[in-house]
C-alpha cells in the first residue's frame, strides 16, 4: 500500500519543481525587461542634435525593421533639421537610386513614378514618397552644390546599373555600346545568381569598364556610368563569395567610402548613410564579422556617427518581393523607462549621467527585423532581437512606442 503513496509524492514532488521553475523564469523575464533609467527622452520633432552629431562626416540612421513608417520619416526629419548634409546613402541598388535620383533633380513624372524605381519593395512607400518629393521641392531653385542627391551603396541588382553603364557609353561608342549591350542581354536581376551567366558575362563586364575609364568626359554623367559599371563587377564578386554576408559588407563600405570622396569634390563633407540597424552598428553585434558600421568607423573613427532606432510594440510591413505581409511584435525593452511619456522619443546617449548612463553601458537585447521576417519569429526573442551594449553600438537612440506598418504603393 505505500507504492501508490510514493508515487503520488514523486509526482507532486515534479509538478511543484516545474511550477516554481516556471514561476522563476516568469518573474526574472518580468523583472528584467520592467522599465528602467528615468525618463529624459524628448520628441523627435523637438531634438536638438548635438554638434558632435550634426558635424559628422558620415552619420548613419539606422532602422530596427524594414517595414515601420516612423522609421522612414525619421530619414525626412533628419534632412530637415541637417540642412549640411547634402548626400542621402541608401542600403540600395546603385543603378536605381542613380534612376531616382534624376527625378529628384528635375526629371519627367511623378514622385510615385519615381519610388517604384527603387530596386527593393521595402522602399516602394508613401513615406518615400513624401521624402523624394520634399527634397525635389528643396532642390528647386539651388545650384548644383547646394542640392541633395541619392545615392544607392548596395551592389545586389544589375539591371538599371547595365542600362546607366550602356547609356552613357552610347554617347560616344555607339557600335561598342551595341555590341556589349548584345552579350549582356541575359544578365538581369532575375538571372544574376545563375553561374553560367556570371561566367558569359565576367569579361564583358571587364571591357565595359574598361571602355568607360578610357572614354571621354569628366562630368557627372561620365562619373555615374562609371561607378554603374564597378557596381555590375561588384555584382559578380558578391554572387561568387564564399561568404555573401561579410562579402556584401565590405562592398557596400567600398562605395559608401566612394560616395564621401565624390561628394567631397562637389562641396559636400557630409552624408546620412540610412540603413538596417545590423549594418550600421559600430560593433557588428548581430554578425560574426565586421559589416558596414564597423568599417567605417575603422576608416572614419569619431566622424562616424551613428543614430539607432528602437521600438516597444510594432505592427510592420515585410515580405518577400511583391508579396506583402503585417506581422506584429512586442519587444519589452527595459530601455523604455528613458522614454516615458513620448511617442518617437530621441536620447544623445553622450549625454546620459547616473544610472540612465549605467543602463546603457550595459548588455540589451534590442529589436530587430529584417525583410520577409515571420510572425513565428516575433514570439521568439533570440529570432527578433540582438543583444548589445547601446552606448558602445550608437551615439543617439530614437525609440517608438507603438511603430506602425509602411504603407506600399498598390
Amino acid at each position: 500500500m505505500a507504492r501508490p503513496r510514493t508515487s503520488l509524492l514523486g509526482v507532486l514532488v515534479v509538478v511543484l519543481t516545474v511550477a516554481v521553475l516556471t514561476g522563476g523564469v516568469v518573474g526574472w523575464q518580468f523583472w528584467s525587461t520592467r522599465p528602467q533609467g528615468s525618463p529624459v527622452a524628448v520628441e523627435i520633432q523637438d531634438a536638438e542634435v548635438s554638434p558632435s552629431l550634426a558635424g559628422a562626416t558620415v552619420l548613419a540612421l539606422g532602422e530596427a525593421t524594414h517595414g515601420n513608417a516612423e522609421f522612414q520619416r525619421l530619414r525626412l526629419q533628419l534632412l530637415q533639421k541637417l540642412p549640411q548634409f547634402r548626400a542621402l546613402a541608401l542600403e540600395e541598388d546603385y543603378g536605381s537610386v542613380a534612376q531616382v535620383d534624376e527625378w529628384i533633380q528635375g526629371g519627367e513624372g511623378t514622385a510615385e513614378d519615381a519610388v517604384r524605381r527603387f530596386g527593393f519593395r521595402l522602399n516602394q512607400t508613401a513615406e518615400m514618397v513624401e521624402l523624394l518629393q520634399w527634397i525635389r521641392d528643396h532642390n528647386t531653385g539651388l545650384d548644383e552644390p547646394q542640392r541633395i542627391h541619392l545615392v544607392g551603396i548596395d551592389v545586389q541588382r544589375v539591371t538599371a546599373n547595365k542600362e546607366i553603364s550602356l547609356s552613357w557609353l552610347e554617347t560616344y561608342a555607339p557600335r561598342l555600346a551595341t555590341e556589349l549591350r548584345i552579350a549582356l542581354e541575359s544578365w538581369t536581376d532575375d538571372t544574376a545568381s545563375d553561374p553560367a551567366v556570371q561566367d558569359k558575362v565576367a569579361p564583358v563586364v571587364d571591357r565595359l569598364i574598361a571602355s568607360l575609364t578610357d572614354g571621354d568626359g569628366d562630368g557627372d554623367g561620365a562619373v555615374r556610368a562609371r561607378d554603374a559599371a564597378e557596381t555590375l563587377r561588384q555584382n559578380l564578386e558578391l554572387q561568387q563569395a564564399t561568404n555573401y554576408a561579410r562579402t556584401r559588407a565590405e562592398l557596400m563600405a567600398a562605395n559608401l567610402e566612394r560616395t564621401v570622396v565624390e561628394q567631397a569634390g562637389r562641396g559636400n563633407e557630409h552624408t546620412l548613410l540610412v540603413a538596417h540597424n545590423g549594418h550600421v552598428d559600430k560593433e557588428a553585434a548581430a554578425f560574426a564579422h565586421d559589416d558596414l558600421g564597423s568599417l567605417a568607423l575603422r576608416r572614419w573613427g569619431g566622424a562616424y556617427r551613428v543614430i539607432g532606432t528602437e521600438f516597444h510594440h510594432s505592427r510592420l510591413s515585410t515580405g518577400q518581393g511583391a508579396d506583402r505581409w503585417e506581422v506584429s511584435i512586442d519587444n519589452p525593452t527595459p530601455l523604455r523607462g528613458l522614454y516615458t511619456g513620448t511617442a518617437v522619443g530621441w536620447i544623445d546617449l553622450g549625454q546620459l549621467t547616473g544610472e540612465n548612463r549605467a543602463l546603457v553601458e550595459r548588455p540589451v537585447r534590442m529589436g530587430s527585423a529584417g525583410e520577409g521576417f515571420q510572425q513565428w519569429q516575433a514570439w521568439l526573442p533570440f529570432t527578433n532581437s540582438v543583444e548589445m551594449v547601446p552606448s558602445r553600438s550608437y551615439d543617439a537612440l530614437v525609440l517608438v512606442d507603438q511603430a506602425t506598418p509602411t504603407t506600399p504603393l498598390g
